[in-house]
């Protein structure tokens, strides 16, 4: 390998595990822990009870109105982006909290939830890629930044004479255990 391009290697390497180092830590740390299952909580829990003059409604806009409007009368606007809905449940959520609008135990009576996420929790969101889309695109980014790591750690090794023996060795003996886990 000519000099030049194993420099090129090194420093692609170097530079892309400075950039990568803090959200390399971020996921090592809450994998790590979500293994324990350690997963967080809430800083903050609110609970609220509104009428319904017309029913449960079945439609996000109409649901939205109704919590937005008693957020606003509580202080805890703005309402998150995402939106995610099952039978009798609308629910909205980002990194910093989730709100959930359910039918209450009272007739003709909704339970606003409002749960403000604690550090912890707000983590382990981006490690699981559910904190919104920008950690999303940092999370790919991240993932490919560790494929190309790894790839220049394999070509610059394989390129000098002395290590090229044994980090074929190495190569080899990692693919098999691969392969024998995934037989299991």
């Amino acid at each position: 390998m000519k000099a030049n391009l194993r420099l090129f290697w090194m420093k692609l390497h170097a530079y892309l595990a400075c950039f990568f180092l803090p959200f390399t830590l971020l996921y090592l740390s809450t994998g790590v822990l979500h293994l324990f299952d350690i997963h967080g909580g809430n800083k903050n829990h609110y609970e609220y009870q509104i009428p319904l003059e017309n029913g449960w409604p079945e439609q996000e806009l109409v649901a939205k109105e109704l919590v937005v409007k008693l957020m606003a009368e509580h202080g805890h606007l703005p309402l998150p982006d995402q939106y995610y809905t099952e039978e009798a449940m609308h629910d909205w959520y980002d990194l910093k909290k989730e709100i959930r609008f359910i039918p209450a135990t009272m007739p003709n009576h909704a339970k606003v939830i409002i749960n403000e996420h604690d550090l912890w929790k707000q983590l382990l969101f981006i490690h699981k890629g559910i904190a919104g889309e920008i950690f999303w695109i940092l999370g790919v980014f991240f993932g490919l930044h560790l494929l190309l790591s790894a790839l220049s750690g394999v070509i610059l090794v394989l390129k000098m004479p002395g290590l090229k023996s044994t980090s074929i060795w190495s190569l080899s003996v990692g693919l098999i255990s691969l392969i024998l886990l995934l037989s299991l």
